[in-house]
């Protein structure tokens, strides 16, 4: 939990003003660091950007803090504003956020409070010489303070009285709380390579995780927020949110399945259909108006290889091949949904320059302009932009209701083609997910999560069920490109305290030797820097 205190001056300051009723002003200050400390708490569950890392920042709704933070006084004067107009306010906004950016403000808290964060992780609390046992009630915190974190994320939960209800509002995820606890142990004093931004934010949230699967027997409750382009998300620390080292860590040994470059082999759907709308009706016609999308779909090693080594030719690149085939692949996969092919920004009107999202992945220009003048690349944008607009021309031939709709318009009240088809896509895609969960649950196996495009069981399929459930997807949707790709996850094994303590001693009784011997000094004297020794020797 995290707990913000503020200093006795400022009860004294706000019951000197509000001295009646008796305690009003100490239950006043009392709710309105309970409601500051929840939109802490969300910042931290949300992670940190470097900058406010580093100055200690934390984005919060002053909006929400004003308004839920309580009243005070005949004359219902908000608590926030008080604090504010007689310089006692416990945070002090350092950028304002508005409306129009949909940003929160970036705050700090003022010296007039005390921050707790219980929920960091303390390396000292898991030394390799302190006890097992130790450690994993360190970890795992106690019940109270579980209960409290509870209360905090849950406060609606004890109004639900059925299992139905739960399930209506939350998703229940299942938490191997040994792998988590290992994760934590191992991010905490093992992973020296790690952002220290990343792994502040990653240990919070594993702290979080751990300590509600603590309290409820395993379990872990992702609140819902359905979103009205299709998908499932979650409020708050979720599996899909986290990075994958945690998410491997929360579900243990597991296996994933994922679409195969899901919306660019959702786009390839309807290449039949645009071939026909242009009275090619050749059988081989998909295939040679479309061979850089299929090469990607079907043969991407060899197709990424190509590209990375025209992209990344230049012989003082550094970047590992993996790198690079991880940076193409956010190239391609920005460019099928809709990033402007440009190799540098525009202006956005008001004198600012807005970026496409191709120069925030290939930062490097040189780089950037070699991957857009590739023959395969160009290919690739030329047949993406023709499904796009072809796809795009349907919606307003049979559904121009979507181009109504304010969230899929750009800020001018335009129909935004790209939010049209990321809503048709995402739509599609939950249809797709609940055809692999419904065929699999045929063969009694139910998934243990689901993040948009990837589905974790807790066994392998098997070639046989896997088979079924492509042949599924392909039939029901009439896409014959849908492919299901498997990987095997491991959850975080011990670290074998007791190994690691005897190589820390072992390390220290070569280091205090060799110091010894550095050290040195013989018993005989020297001449010139030469010992007497071999003198002495030789005389007897």
């Amino acid at each position: 939990m995290i707990r913000i205190d503020p200093k006795p001056q400022v009860l004294a300051a706000l019951t000197a003003a509000f001295p009646k009723p008796s305690r009003s002003a100490e239950r006043a200050l009392a709710k309105y660091c309970r409601v500051l400390e929840g939109l802490v708490f969300a910042s931290l569950n949300r992670g940190r950007t470097p900058e406010q890392q580093k100055l200690n920042l934390f984005g919060v709704s002053l909006e929400l803090l004003a308004n839920k933070g309580g009243r005070i006084g005949k004359d219902k004067t908000r608590v926030h504003q008080w604090l504010r107009e007689n310089n006692w306010e416990l945070v002090k906004t350092v950028v304002q956020g508005t409306s129009q950016s949909r940003k929160v403000s970036d705050v700090k808290l003022t010296d007039l409070v005390t921050f707790t964060n219980l929920l960091e992780a303390q390396p000292d609390a898991m030394k390799p010489e302190i006890a097992a046992n130790e450690i994993d009630a360190y970890l795992t915190g106690d019940s109270e303070a579980n209960a409290e974190l509870c209360v905090l994320l849950y406060p609606d939960l004890a109004d639900l009285n059925t299992e139905e209800q739960i399930c209506e509002r939350f998703d229940l995820l299942r938490v191997n709380t040994k792998s988590l606890a290992n994760y934590i142990e191992w991010l905490s004093t093992q992973a020296t390579k790690v952002n220290a931004n990343r792994k502040s934010t990653a240990l919070h949230q594993a702290r979080v995780v751990l300590g509600v699967a603590t309290e409820y027997d395993g379990c872990y409750l992702q609140r819902k927020k359905p979103s009205q382009f299709g998908r499932m998300y979650y409020e708050g620390i979720s599996v899909q949110n986290v990075n994958r080292d945690l998410r491997r860590a929360i579900l243990g040994d597991c296996w994933e399945y994922d679409i195969r470059s899901s919306v660019i082999t959702w786009k390839m759907g309807f290449a039949v259909d645009y071939l026909r709308s242009q009275q090619v009706l050749d059988p081989e016609a998909v295939r040679r108006e479309f061979r850089s999308t299929l090469a990607y779909i079907e043969d991407r090693d060899d197709f990424m290889t190509a590209v990375r080594r025209s992209v990344f030719s230049d012989p003082e690149v550094t970047t590992t091949a993996e790198f690079q085939k991880q940076l193409l692949k956010q190239a391609f996969t920005a460019i099928s949904f809709g990033a402007r092919a440009r190799s540098c920004g525009w202006s956005d009107g008001s004198g600012g320059i807005t970026n496409s999202a191709l120069v925030d992945i290939l930062r490097n220009a040189d780089q950037r302009s070699k991957f857009l003048t590739d023959p395969c690349v160009r290919d690739f944008i030329r047949e993406q932009n023709s499904l796009d607009q072809y796809i795009f021309g349907l919606v307003k031939s049979k559904r121009p209701d979507l181009l109504k709709l304010p969230d899929l318009q750009t800020p001018s009240g335009r129909p935004s083609k790209n939010r049209i088809l990321a809503y048709l896509y995402q739509h599609d895609e939950t249809m797709v997910m609940e055809i692999v969960t419904e065929t699999a649950a045929k063969h009694e196996r139910k998934p243990i999560a689901r993040v948009h495009d990837a589905i974790f069981f807790r066994r392998r399929l098997g070639p046989d069920v896997k088979w079924e459930i492509e042949q599924e997807m392909r039939e029901k949707t009439g896409n014959p490109y849908w492919r299901l790709t498997a990987k095997q996850l491991e959850g975080f094994r011990s670290l074998n305290r007791d190994q690691v303590l005897e190589e820390q001693k072992h390390r220290t009784r070569i280091a205090t030797e060799t110091e010894r011997a550095l050290n040195y000094r013989g018993v005989f004297p020297t001449i010139d820097g030469v010992s007497t020794e071999s003198e002495w020797m030789l005389d007897s």
